[in-house]
């Protein structure tokens, strides 16, 4: 019975160290926004934590589930070697996504296919408004 006993720290100690890792998640888009220009496209802008030298890639949409579709930013390295630095990552792109679309939950990864941020958003109605430019 001593022996089940004294495994049962070394056990919990295991178990709080993996939770720790796993609850890790991907951090939240700077900038986040979704504005549907007319019934088949919605106007995309976002800004993310990243790398001097990446460029973000043509959005990637996943089969709609209901009024909910993933949106992946895949990024590309620009350059073979960068700087160390953080920057803002922004891009703004019109995606294909059909009404009754009504909420996107949008992926942004790095180069190595690392996600970096992770957001959901409503698409607000703006029927063309979405277009204006924004200052």
């Amino acid at each position: 019975m001593r022996r089940t006993m004294a495994s049962i720290p070394l056990a919990l100690a295991a178990a709080l160290c993996c939770g720790a890792a796993l609850a890790q998640e991907a951090a939240s888009f700077t900038q986040l926004s979704a504005c549907r220009i007319d019934a088949e496209r919605i106007l995309l802008r976002a800004t993310f934590d990243g790398s001097p030298c990446w460029a973000v890639e043509p959005a990637q949409l996943a089969e709609p589930r209901g009024t909910i579709v993933a949106v992946h930013l895949a990024t590309t390295s620009t350059a073979e070697i960068c700087t160390m630095n953080i920057v803002p990552v922004s891009t703004e792109q019109v995606i294909e996504a059909p009404e009754p679309i009504a909420d996107l939950d949008v992926t942004a990864a790095a180069p190595r296919n690392d996600v970096v941020a992770h957001g959901v958003i409503a698409v607000s109605e703006g029927q063309g408004d979405c277009l204006v430019a924004r200052g």
